[in-house]
C-alpha cells in the first residue's frame, strides 16, 4: 500500500536537492509496478513530468499493447536531473556519471518505498546496473527476474524506449523484434507485479 504524504514529501524534498528543473516520479502510491528509467531529457526538463517526450510516447504505445493502463504503473527515473554535454555548440544528453547515480538512488529508495509496488520495469543498463548488478548485461539478462537492491523487489530489465527509437532511425531491421521483446517483458513484469 502507497503512502501519498510520504511521497508528497520526498517530492519536494528531491526539488529542494536537485533544483526547479529537476523530474520527479509521476503516479498513484499503490501502483503495482514501478517502471525506472534513467534519467529525464529536455522534454521531461521542460514539462517536469517524466517519459513525455518522444521516447515516452513509445512508452504508452507498447504499455498498451502490453494491456497495461499508464495510470495504473508509476513511472520516474533513476537520475532526477537531465545530464547534458555541450557537443558542436548544442546541450545533448549524456549518460549519468557515478556520483549522480548514487544520489538518485538514495532518493529512488525513499520513493519506491513511498509507492509500495510489487515488481520493477527497469528501462535501459544504467537503472539495471544500479539495481540489480554492475555486471548487468542485456544480452544475458533482459527479461529475467531478479531481485533489485532496493527493497528485494523483483525487478526486470528491457530495452529503453529511446535506444528502440535509435534502432528503427537507423532503419535497422531488429526494431519489430525488440519492441516485441519489450512488450513481453512489460507483460511478465505485470503478472508478477500482481496485474495480471
Amino acid at each position: 500500500m502507497g503512502d501519498r504524504e510520504a511521497w508528497e514529501r520526498l517530492r519536494q524534498s528531491s526539488a529542494g536537492r536537485f533544483g526547479e528543473d529537476s523530474v520527479f516520479g509521476e503516479g498513484e502510491p499503490g501502483a503495482r509496478l514501478a517502471i525506472v528509467g534513467e534519467a529525464p531529457g529536455g522534454r521531461e526538463v521542460e514539462l517536469g513530468r517524466p517519459f513525455v517526450g518522444r521516447a515516452g510516447r513509445l512508452l504508452d504505445e507498447l504499455l498498451e499493447e502490453a494491456g497495461i493502463d499508464r495510470s495504473e504503473v508509476y513511472v520516474t527515473n533513476l537520475v532526477k536531473v537531465r545530464p547534458t554535454k555541450e557537443s558542436g555548440g548544442r546541450i545533448q544528453n549524456r549518460p549519468p556519471r557515478a556520483g549522480e547515480v548514487r544520489e538518485g538512488l538514495e532518493v529512488l529508495e525513499e520513493e519506491l518505498r513511498a509507492i509500495g509496488p510489487g515488481a520493477l520495469v527497469l528501462l535501459g543498463s544504467t537503472p539495471a546496473k544500479a539495481l540489480i548488478d554492475r555486471s548487468f548485461t542485456m544480452r544475458e539478462g533482459r527479461g529475467r527476474i531478479f531481485e533489485s537492491k532496493i527493497l528485494g523487489l523483483p525487478a526486470l530489465a528491457t530495452y529503453h524506449p529511446a535506444y528502440l527509437l535509435r534502432v528503427r532511425g537507423a532503419g535497422g531491421a531488429d526494431y519489430g523484434r525488440l519492441r516485441r521483446q519489450v512488450v513481453e517483458d512489460l507483460r511478465t513484469a505485470w503478472e508478477r507485479a500482481g496485474g495480471g
